[in-house]
């Protein structure tokens, strides 16, 4: 997806805005009418934070020094 420079320019604030449960939501969905906010519970982790650790420690379990180089290009 490419990024224009106002959302580049307001990435820190969006994320911010989208850690923080108490923030105001407005400017981020105003920049992004589609998005669809989901309901926590503060404190339990979702199926998203889950899958974040999932694909986290996924990338932990390789040992590229197991893999010839000729293997890993394409």
């Amino acid at each position: 997806m490419p990024y224009s420079d106002a959302d580049i320019a307001n990435a820190r604030q969006d994320l911010l805005a989208q850690a923080n449960v108490g923030a105001d939501q407005e400017a981020v969905g105003k920049r992004y009418p589609k998005a669809v906010a989901v309901p926590g519970r503060p404190g339990f982790p979702s199926e998203m934070d889950a899958l974040v650790a999932y694909l986290q420690v996924l990338g932990t379990m390789v040992d590229f020094a197991d893999i010839g180089i000729e293997k890993l290009q394409q």
